[in-house]
C-alpha cells in the first residue's frame, strides 16, 4: 500500500510538472532559469522562438517575465520555456485592437495601427541605419523635419524649389547646364547682377567695361 501511494504521488508530480507557470529568475544568453514557486527554480532551460534554423529570430527574456514551462514526461530538466504572459509587473503596453507594437526598455516604440494606416518608429536619442544597395521610396510626398546631410552626389531629376538660404561650400559649388532665372537679383561677392555699375562707358556702339564692385 505504501508503494502504491508513492507511485501515485510520483505520477501526480509528473503530471503537475507537464505544464507549469513561472517567472524568469536568471537569464544567460538563449537559456534561462524559471522560478516555479517559493522554493523551486528550474535548471537552465532553452526558450522557444519563432525560428531557429537558417532563418533565426532573437529577443532575450527578461527577469520577472511570466512564462510557461512545458516538460516532456513531467521531467523539469527537459523543460522548454514558452514566452510569455502579461503580468502585474509587465502589463500589456496597449489596449487598442488595431495596434501591433513592440516596446523596449529604453523607451523606443515600433508600432503599426492598421485602422489608421500609420506606421511609426520612435527611437529616443538613438539612430536608425539602413544598409542596402538601393533604397526606394514610392511615397508621393516625403517630409524631413531636421537636417539632411548627403555625403555624395545629389541628383534631382525634376525641378527643385528652395525656400530658404542655400550655402555651398566647395571649389566649383554649382555647375548648371541650362538657364538660371532669378525673380529678384543674383550676387557674385558684393556685385549685384541687376544693379552693378559699368566702367568705361562711351557713346556709340562701343562695349562698356566690366562691372565695378
Amino acid at each position: 500500500m505504501h508503494c502504491m501511494n508513492a507511485d501515485l504521488s510520483d505520477l501526480l508530480r509528473l503530471l503537475q510538472n507537464l505544464i507549469r507557470l513561472g517567472t524568469i529568475a536568471e537569464v544567460k544568453g538563449a537559456k534561462a532559469r524559471v522560478r516555479l514557486g517559493p522554493t523551486l527554480t528550474t535548471e537552465w532551460l532553452y526558450s522557444a522562438t519563432p525560428r531557429a534554423g537558417s532563418t533565426r529570430t532573437w529577443s532575450a527574456l527578461t527577469v520577472g517575465e511570466q512564462v510557461i514551462v512545458f516538460s516532456p514526461g513531467g521531467d523539469l530538466t527537459r523543460g522548454i520555456i514558452l514566452p510569455a504572459l502579461y503580468s502585474q509587473e509587465f502589463d500589456a503596453p496597449e489596449s487598442s485592437p488595431t495596434i501591433h507594437t513592440a516596446h523596449y526598455p529604453d523607451g523606443a516604440v515600433v508600432q503599426y495601427d492598421h485602422a489608421a494606416h500609420s506606421l511609426t518608429a520612435t527611437l529616443p536619442g538613438g539612430t536608425a541605419t539602413i544598409t542596402a544597395d538601393k533604397v526606394t521610396s514610392n511615397a508621393p510626398s516625403t517630409i524631413c523635419t531636421g537636417d539632411l546631410t548627403v555625403m555624395k552626389n545629389l541628383i534631382v531629376m525634376q525641378s527643385a524649389t528652395v525656400e530658404g538660404a542655400t550655402t555651398l561650400n566647395s571649389g566649383v559649388a554649382m555647375a548648371v547646364q541650362g538657364t538660371i532665372q532669378a525673380s529678384e537679383d543674383v550676387l557674385a561677392g558684393a556685385i549685384s547682377l541687376a544693379k552693378h555699375p559699368h566702367g568705361g562707358v562711351k557713346a556709340g556702339g562701343d562695349q562698356s567695361g566690366g562691372p565695378q564692385s
